[in-house]
């Protein structure tokens, strides 16, 4: 009867302390955000072209915020476009779906120092990829 008598305050106490951790936080906010686009071309500037940036316009969801920025690639207007590394080798498609996790965005830069005789690289803000996959 001791034995059962110590369970029950130790869950008590247990369970108190529990309910007072969670009374103070908020919901979950994850340390990330979710974005969703198009492939819409690529960089050409290494040898090895798994090392060429990606271009995606992040206009797939409606009232995505507006990080990228504004590009006129073969007679099109994209209004929310960055450049990325890592893609997935089946998300290197042009028009392919993307949704992309991500917490840093850097400021806009040319890519330099490429190795190809005619490089073709873009002025633009580059997005760092926690998670990606495609949207279906």
């Amino acid at each position: 009867m001791k034995s059962v008598r110590s369970f029950i305050l130790l869950s008590s106490f247990l369970s108190i302390i529990f309910l007072d951790s969670c009374k103070n936080n908020g919901p979950y906010k994850p340390d990330y955000e979710n974005i969703g686009g198009y492939v819409i071309g690529k960089e050409t500037c290494n040898i090895d072209e798994t090392n060429d940036y990606w271009l995606i316009d992040f206009t797939y969801y409606p009232d995505q915020p507006q990080i990228g920025d504004t590009l006129s690639l073969n007679r099109i207007t994209y209004t929310n476009v960055l450049k990325v590394k890592g893609l997935d080798q089946d998300l290197k498609h042009i028009g392919m779906k993307v949704a992309i996790d991500y917490n840093k965005i850097s400021s806009r830069h040319l890519t330099m120092v490429c190795a190809v005789d005619s490089p073709i690289v873009y002025y633009l803000k580059e997005i760092f990829i926690i998670s990606q996959g495609e949207i279906r």
